[in-house]
């Protein structure tokens, strides 16, 4: 039986509310990279997009901590009476954070899917920027959803009724 979590209830919204903020600021770099860089200057599509494109890292990002929560959850149940060890180095205790890894997968799967198809759009389709931005963004986010979907299926074998 797949582990529901209460984004609502007092133990899971601070996560959310991390998760979702974090998921803003990092397309408001993204906002910055396209206005300074990039030299988008419609603003419809600096705004309007972005904003969008946050909800869907954002709901990435919650199925792929779900899958987490359910792997340790599955891992709990198993070796309930085995000591615990010890965290040495600063990066391991920073990825047991539980949101670390599902923010960290989602910002460099969309990155790398991000620069790959507006190096494709721009310099192979010859479009202008601003499409290249529109194709870059969407794909990235769609790629992001459809790799949450793939992870919770068979990594984290959560079958929903």
């Amino acid at each position: 039986m797949p582990l529901r979590i209460l984004w609502k209830s007092n133990e899971y919204l601070p996560f959310a509310l991390m998760m979702l903020g974090a998921c803003g600021l990092y397309q408001w770099l993204f906002i910055f990279v396209a206005q300074y860089l990039l030299h988008i200057g419609d603003y419809l599509i600096i705004l309007v997009i972005p904003i969008a494109i946050t909800g869907a890292l954002f709901l990435s990002t919650k199925i792929l901590f779900e899958g987490y929560a359910q792997v340790k959850r599955r891992k709990k149940l198993k070796n309930q009476f085995m000591k615990k060890g010890i965290l040495d180095t600063r990066a391991q205790k920073i990825l047991a954070f539980p949101i670390s890894k599902p923010l960290l997968i989602v910002f460099a799967l969309f990155t790398g899917v991000f620069i790959a198809t507006y190096a494709i759009c721009a310099a192979a389709a010859s479009l202008d920027v601003i499409l290249s931005f529109l194709i870059s963004e969407n794909v990235g986010a769609i790629c992001c959803i459809f790799f949450a979907n793939y992870f919770e299926r068979n990594y984290a074998k959560i079958r929903k009724f």
